[in-house]
């Protein structure tokens, strides 16, 4: 009998038994670290993985289509160290679905983690004498080999990083300075940079001076990076070097290249560095020997006290492909190098109330198929982004119906600095609702698409530290119509270094977009207010709250002239006629406003807004803007929220602003609900 055949029957078997036990309209499987897989997978007698559980799942299916399925997995760590892989043949139907769900009051967790234990104490004399005096007696190290790990990665190679973790706290990678950036001196490159509109210098080759002689002993490192603004601050990379002077005091960086080239005064900081662990809290793998150096937090101990290292490298650690009324119900998964979750095409399947914590890239990607979700997850401690969600099609109008709702994304964006949003909208038909986004060095969203609806969520404490961003940032494409920005807060939105940060942001000929009905809350700074309109024309700024603003609203005006020469480009031609066809029946009909695409530049209409405590009302108002009935006032002390009370709004001319309803409101993970 052939080992194949001989377990299918095995599961077959199984099967038959739990499904003469259960009730008609669904069978129960049980999952427990203490179980066996060769168990029946029942109460008393559970199967160990989640793979296993599958395998059945798959058997139940076939033998039972009628009724659903619900793995129950039991409380405790579920060490992962191969993606778990749910395909067509794990679907459920409408009326009996598939769902993986913690059990009842207990916590699973899937983890791409391992615990580091036999922690030394650094006695070698030749590498004490590398690190300053303070820290010795204070480093530690251990054999990662010996502990059975051979994968050691890379320092910046996003995907293949390893990460070190104390009781969950991401540790620092041994850097310099121990926060923030430091600033070059000259570029030394041999190829000037093409003049730019803000006239800085710069050169094409990674040449540079450092500033700070503690750099001169840097060169006697095996592999150091540095991570920077090259250029633009919207634009980071992390970059080799390939060579530390210390008597010309230049930094030469190891090809290609930065895209934009490198300026004077640029800021970076370095990592990677064995050297500069000096703070509690760092560390430090030496991949030709196999050891890892850390410098422990005084409360630490290294006997009792979990410290863990990712060492799962692949790209996601669950993947979904082309499941249908498939539920992943409470359960958490933490510590991979990639990314947690994949949702791949498929229909009506949920990711519900799980944690998602501390991975090097993203959270979840949900591409493709048509009415998935993802609702009251928390997802948090992110090197990249948090959430991508792709689906419908822009070319006939043909909506996802996707959503994500009451879910919380922060602290993302912790090692890729630019461009790594909470969530990154792409298509058609896709609804953001209740959530929670916030603490990140960049943009909280990122839209590309028609008819999305931006609703009810709390956007704060974003672009702390790029420039020329917004909460909301949507670019370049004036195809992108249908797209409504309503009912939300946003607050604490003013970084940027030279441009500004915006809470809605809509670049480069952004258009028809409606923005009704927001709070913004001490947002703007620099050049852009609280809502930034670079270029764009057609869209409506109604009914929106601004309190302590910056400004409320700002124009980046661009003139018929660059309007029709920009509309005429080939990459703009591909966009509004290849991509999609704005002069079919389809899209004049859906978006009116398109015949009229070459005509009014810049016209935008502002109206019916209540501006409170702001610097002033708008910045570069634009000869073409529609102004109608907005007020500046003075808050006279008053909070926020009294000026969302109807009675108030109602004076000013305003419709109500639901402020109370902003925000997740079901969510387990959080208790400020």
């Amino acid at each position: 009998m052939k080992p194949k055949f001989f377990t299918t029957l095995i599961l077959f078997l199984i099967s038959v038994s739990i499904a003469l036990s259960v009730s008609a309209k669904e069978i129960q499987i049980y999952v427990s670290p203490t179980g066996n897989d060769q168990n029946d997978g029942t109460l008393k007698a559970p199967l160990k993985t989640i793979e296993k559980a599958s395998e059945l799942v798959r058997v139940l299916r076939k033998t039972s289509p009628e009724k659903g399925v619900i793995v129950s997995v039991g409380g405790g760590v579920y060490p992962l160290e191969k993606p778990v892989i749910l395909t067509s043949e794990d679907s459920g139907s409408k009326n009996a679905p598939v769902i993986f769900k913690a059990a009842d009051g207990e916590k699973p967790v899937f983890t791409g983690s391992v615990p580091l234990k036999n922690w030394k104490q650094l006695s070698n004399p030749e590498k004490l004498k590398i690190l300053i005096p303070e820290v010795n007696g204070k480093i530690y190290v251990v054999d990662l080999q010996a502990a059975g790990i051979s994968d050691f990665g890379d320092p910046t190679d996003i995907g293949k990083r390893p990460e070190l973790f104390c009781y969950g706290q991401l540790q620092t990678l041994a850097r310099w300075p121990n926060g923030g950036f430091t600033k070059a001196g000259l570029a030394k490159g041999k190829t000037a940079l093409p003049p730019t509109y803000t006239k800085e210098r710069g050169t094409v080759e990674g040449i540079f001076e450092y500033t700070n002689k503690i750099q001169d002993r840097w060169v006697n490192e095996k592999d150091v990076r540095l991570g920077g603004y090259w250029y633009w601050d919207w634009s980071d990379e992390f970059q080799k070097v390939d060579k530390v002077d210390a008597n010309t005091r230049n930094l030469t960086l190891k090809e290609p290249y930065h895209n934009y080239g490198y300026k004077d005064s640029l800021r970076y900081f370095a990592l990677n560095l064995f050297c500069e662990l000096d703070q509690p809290g760092e560390w430090y793998l030496d991949r030709t020997e196999g050891l890892l150096y850390w410098y422990p937090p005084k409360e630490v101990n290294l006997q009792k006290d979990e410290v863990t290292l990712s060492i799962f490298g692949s790209p996601y650690m669950l993947e979904l492909r082309n499941c249908s009324y498939v539920t992943i119900q409470g359960l958490t998964f933490q510590e991979g190098r990639g990314s947690a979750i994949l949702v791949n095409e498929g229909k009506n399947c949920l990711i519900s109330d799980c944690r998602i914590e501390r991975f090097g890239s993203d959270g979840i990607h949900m591409l493709d198929g048509s009415e998935n979700g993802i609702s009251g997850c928390l997802i948090r401690t992110l090197g990249c982004g948090g959430i991508r969600i792709k689906g419908g099609d822009r070319k006939t109008l043909t909506p996802a119906n996707h959503f994500i709702e009451q879910t919380v994304v922060e602290d993302f964006s912790l090692f890729k600095r630019t461009y790594q949003p909470a969530v990154h909208i792409d298509g058609c038909g896709i609804r953001i609702s209740n959530n929670r986004f916030r603490n990140s060095s960049s943009s909280a969203m990122r839209l590309e698409g028609n008819d999305c609806i931006i609703e009810y969520n709390q956007i704060s404490k974003v672009v702390n530290e790029s420039d020329d961003q917004g909460g909301i940032d949507i670019f370049y494409n004036p195809s992108y119509r249908g797209n409504v920005i309503r009912y939300n807060h946003w607050s604490n939105i003013a970084g940027g270094t030279r441009h500004g940060a915006a809470g809605v942001r809509l670049d480069d000929m952004i258009s028809g977009v409606l923005i009704f009905g927001n709070v913004f809350e001490r947002c703007g700074v620099l050049n852009f207010g609280a809502v930034q309109i670079h270029g764009g024309k057609d869209n409506l700024v109604e009914n929106n709250l601004f309190y302590n603003c910056f400004a409320a609203v700002s124009f980046s005006s661009w003139g018929q002239e660059r309007w029709l020469k920009t509309l005429d480009t080939p990459i703009i031609q591909k966009k509004i006629y290849e991509e999609v066809d704005i002069n079919s029946d389809l899209y004049l009909k859906k978006y009116p406003q398109l015949k009229d695409l070459r005509l009014n530049a810049d016209q935008n209409t502002v109206k019916n807004n209540l501006i409170v405590d702001c610097g002033q009302p708008f910045l570069r108002k634009s000869k073409s803007m529609i102004e109608e009935n907005n007020h500046a006032i003075a808050s006279e002390g008053k909070g926020i929220e009294a000026f969302c009370d109807l009675k108030i709004l109602k004076q000013y001319g305003l419709k109500a602003i639901p402020f109370q309803k902003i925000g997740p409101k079901k969510n387990q993970w959080i208790k400020d609900k």
